[in-house]
């Protein structure tokens, strides 16, 4: 059943962009006949408009090597940086265009990692949840869920198959998202077949914090949130972090290379963290590709981004510094099986002495993880190798569906 309290909350975040692309969509419905033929039968795949990074380039790169015979086409926005990268790979749609508009009609499957990979996010959303079209939508995921992601709920979403990682996650997606038996499935990530080749800078670390809604969308502002970024306890508590002495010794003692990577949907502040201390590299989106960057470091900082279980699935330490957690939790998400202070994985600090002092530590053990941490990962695991897309395919292509 469709929840219209979530439609109501959606509207403020309507763009008038989202109305002009019902001109596209008739349009494109209108062109439908002449090309059936071509995009039916056809799997459409993508990320957001403009990255090619995901867990849907690395599937369409596996299709294109792995099975030619399968029409398959990747949606981008041509002004992507990326949009030659993926044109090397194989065939290649405008996002957001008319054509797009007629593969997603048209496509057998959908195939995004992300709920919004769509022509529009918004119109096809609507029309998906009010039953006026039906397509097949497969959600490889953006990473492991490990909180209550109510936008994800099944009476907000519309899926052929979800895709989970961990015995956990997908036991959790079962219980509390609503969704019918057999839409949830345990592949792995597509991104994970290529975490296994990782060569390790020992003396990198990369601090990859989680973004706030309440700077970005405009349902979830709160009056506190308005205060511009640069005034925000979070802007404060990182450069905090980040421009402390302590930070500064230990990188000099053990010729550290830190890198912040502020997260894509606040990359747009990226400026402002320009005040950092030069022994700090500020990355970009534009010039770091995350997962070079994960499969180099040796140890990750973060507060409550999922990104840390790519670390965790290269037996990588994590620290967490989670200064605002009830605010986070009152405004974004809300607590889900995952518990920070309780884990095998990293520990949880909301002081940045603490989370300098736990670096150190880590680095003196050569960033080795414990016991309980080997121990948990095994457990946690189904899959741990180099196939998550080739069971992603087997699902799509299988008439029991199921893995």
């Amino acid at each position: 059943m469709i929840n219209p309290k979530y439609f109501l909350e959606r509207l403020k975040d309507v763009a008038f962009r989202d109305y002009l692309s019902f001109f596209q969509m008739i349009m494109a419905l209108l062109l439908v006949p002449l090309y059936k033929k071509k995009y039916s039968g056809m799997w459409l795949i993508c990320e957001e408009p403009y990255e090619a990074k995901d867990n849907g380039y690395h599937f369409f790169k596996y299709m294109c090597e792995c099975h030619k015979n399968q029409k398959c086409y990747y949606a981008i926005k041509k002004k992507s940086k990326d949009f030659h990268k993926v044109t090397r790979v194989g065939e290649v749609i405008g996002y957001g265009s008319i054509k797009h508009w007629l593969a997603y009609f048209l496509c057998e499957y959908n195939i995004s990692s992300q709920k919004g990979g769509k022509p529009n996010a918004a119109v096809c959303q609507f029309m998906e949840l009010n039953k006026i079209f039906k397509t097949q939508n497969v959600f490889l995921q953006h990473g492991i869920i490990i909180n209550d992601c109510r936008w994800l709920y099944a009476d907000r979403s519309c899926f052929k198959f979800f895709l989970t990682s961990t015995n956990p996650e997908k036991e959790f997606v079962e219980n509390r998202f609503g969704y019918e038996k057999g839409i949830v499935q345990l592949t792995g990530l597509s991104r994970f077949d290529a975490l296994h080749d990782a060569t390790i800078n020992q003396k990198q670390i990369v601090i990859m914090p989680t973004w706030r809604y309440w700077f970005v969308i405009k349902s979830k502002e709160t009056e506190e949130s308005l205060l511009e970024f640069r005034n925000s306890e979070y802007f404060k508590k990182w450069i905090q972090l980040l421009n402390s002495s302590e930070m500064e010794q230990l990188a000099k003692k053990y010729a550290l290379k830190i890198i912040f990577y502020p997260h894509r949907n606040l990359q747009r502040f990226i400026h402002d963290f320009s005040i950092v201390k030069s022994y700090i590299t500020v990355a970009s989106q534009n010039e770091f590709d995350i997962q070079k960057l994960l499969k180099s470091s040796a140890l990750m900082v973060t507060d409550y981004s999922s990104v840390f279980f790519d670390m965790v699935y290269m037996k990588k330490p994590v620290v967490f510094y989670q200064f605002d957690e009830q605010k986070f939790r009152d405004h974004q998400y809300k607590q889900g099986y995952f518990n920070y202070h309780s884990n095998p994985f990293g520990n949880s600090f909301d002081n940045y002495v603490d989370v300098v002092r736990e670096i150190e530590r880590l680095t003196e053990n050569g960033y080795s993880i414990s016991k309980e941490a080997e121990i948990e990962h095994k457990e946690i695991f189904k899959y741990w190798d180099t196939n998550n897309s080739e069971r992603i395919y087997h699902l799509l292509t299988s008439k029991s569906d199921r893995v």
